[in-house]
């Protein structure tokens, strides 16, 4: 799978989204309160929606650089990132100081199981999301679980595991075969 996945790297960056992949090796560690806010109203507003409809909305949201909350029409996200922004000094400095910062990341409003992993990944810990197409492609290769797969690949081709995620997703996004795609080339 490691050769596959150059190859599948090689095609996103020459469909355009190489900036996908220096925006994520570009986070810096440790982030700041801004940024952190920022990660965390995109997994929000991007949660249970087509990432291009969540973009539209996240545009509106930061349309003038501060957030506007006005441009979120789904009651619960909106109140959600209302409470972390009014306590976004508590919530950035908790954040910072967690041990666990995974668990932490799930304590949020509107942060799940599934969401806590996008979070954690877009803020430059090293998680991938285990969202519907990585499960597919983990599962295709016989892994129990996203992260362990990601891993591996990570380790194969020494892409942290942010950027196997990406790659993989972005793939997922661009071929809707994309199953189809790389069991004809792996097998």
């Amino acid at each position: 799978m490691a050769t596959y996945y150059n190859k599948i790297k090689k095609t996103i960056i020459d469909e355009g989204y190489g900036n996908e992949i220096k925006w994520i090796n570009n986070i810096p560690n440790p982030v700041d309160k801004d940024l952190f806010f920022k990660e965390y109203s995109w997994v929000v507003i991007n949660s249970g929606m087509k990432n291009s409809v969540a973009e539209k909305i996240f545009r509106n949201f930061w349309n003038n650089g501060t957030p506007d909350f006005s441009a979120i029409n789904h009651p619960n996200k909106n109140k959600s990132m209302k409470k972390v922004y009014e306590r976004l000094d508590f919530c950035f400095l908790h954040f910072i100081k967690s041990e666990n910062k995974l668990m932490y990341l799930k304590s949020l409003p509107h942060i799940g199981d599934i969401t806590k992993y996008h979070l954690a990944r877009n803020l430059g810990l090293n998680y991938a999301k285990p969202d519907r197409h990585l499960v597919r492609i983990s599962n295709l290769f016989e892994y129990a679980n996203v992260q362990e797969f990601c891993k591996t690949l990570s380790n194969r081709t020494n892409d942290p595991i942010g950027i196997v995620d990406l790659v993989l997703w972005r793939f997922a996004t661009l071929y809707p075969n994309y199953l189809e795609l790389i069991k004809k080339e792996v097998d």
